[in-house]
């Protein structure tokens, strides 16, 4: 954004030293008991009469903040509420079985009644965060979501809409979910693969449509799980998301740009593919500080003193090279460097 020649200011729940290069003011809570995004938006809110506009990258509820200076989706209740997205959506496309209910016996009845595997997962939310396998100890507050597990390939669709209800793709990426490897819990977001090896039309077809029936603008994210040749859909993010960087790695484009053009209905002219984007989240196994200097692969660093909780993330990697392989291979050889420089 500041190429563009925009003040910027970013919340974030972390004080990220090589952010100040991108931001002209970094707002970060002085302490926070989980990832709750309503204390992101407070602080943004506090902050919101200085700015003109207002492009979002979490799941934040868009309804706090003056429509007149959000650039992208404004109305998206019934898109973040994932109950209400599922019965807009399971009529016309494939969607694991999902309930919305408040209590663990009536959760318990379903499962004991289905030779299925089903997740607990909050109504609200996104990044895997609050996501677990169902079982007879899974702890339930309030309402939440009882979805069937569906295996298969984890991916996602990213694309520009326009007032038109026209889209344009950008690509299909690899998700990394609930990376071992990485310090994850079982469903938390690590990272992605752009683009996905394998064309996957019915993708394209189904975002067309999504986009459409919730009147998308700028960019968004749809989360699949491709089982052979059946495409479920999981997610739709009414926002940038995580593959941003991957996109604007792999084919060397500014997607704030291109998300600001498409609202306005300037229709983006996607260049070729440059390179494979590798992004991986390594999270912390254990109460530590980490000394990490910023590179050009590395990102999103807090300063050497700072102790990051086990399960946080430390840093965020980002690799490229017009071979797939190598770019995981650089990806994995600054993952063990990330790891190793715990104090």
């Amino acid at each position: 954004m500041k190429d563009l020649g925009y003040v910027v200011y970013a919340t974030s729940f972390f004080y990220l030293v090589d952010q100040l290069s991108f931001v002209d003011k970094l707002i970060v809570p002085s302490s926070f008991e989980s990832f709750d995004l309503r204390v992101l938006e407070d602080l943004a809110l506090d902050y919101v009469n200085e700015v003109d506009y207002i492009i979002f990258t979490s799941d934040v509820n868009f309804s706090r903040f003056p429509k007149s200076k959000i650039i992208g989706n404004v109305d998206t209740g019934a898109i973040n509420d994932k109950f209400k997205l599922y019965k807009k959506l399971y009529k016309n496309f494939l969607l694991p079985e999902t309930y919305l209910l408040n209590d663990f016996n009536e959760a318990l009845e379903v499962v004991n009644n289905s030779d299925k595997s089903f997740l607990v997962k909050p109504r609200f939310g996104s990044g895997g965060v609050g996501i677990d396998w169902f079982n007879k100890d899974s702890i339930i507050n309030n309402d939440f979501i009882l979805q069937e597990y569906v295996s298969g390939s984890s991916i996602s669709s990213s694309f520009l809409a326009y007032p038109g209800s026209d889209i344009t793709m950008l690509c299909v990426s690899d998700q990394v979910i609930g990376s071992k490897r990485l310090g994850a819990s079982n469903f938390m977001y690590c990272g992605n693969v752009t683009p996905f090896i394998r064309d996957v039309p019915k993708v394209h077809n189904i975002s067309s449509k999504i986009a459409r029936m919730c009147r998308l603008r700028g960019v968004n994210g749809i989360d699949f799980v491709l089982q052979g040749d059946r495409v479920y859909v999981l997610e739709v993010n009414p926002r940038i998301c995580g593959t941003f960087e991957n996109i604007e790695t792999s084919f060397d484009i500014n997607l704030a740009k291109a998300h600001i053009d498409s609202c306005n209905n300037d229709y983006f002219n996607l260049p070729s593919l440059r390179n494979f984007s590798v992004k991986l989240i390594p999270y912390s196994f254990i109460d530590s500080a980490y000394t990490l200097s910023s590179t050009d692969n590395v990102h999103d660093i807090s300063s050497m003193d700072y102790v990051i909780k086990k399960g946080s993330p430390i840093a965020t990697i980002i690799t490229s090279d017009r071979i797939l392989e190598n770019a995981m291979s650089k990806a994995q050889r600054l993952q063990k460097i990330i790891y190793n420089s715990k104090k």
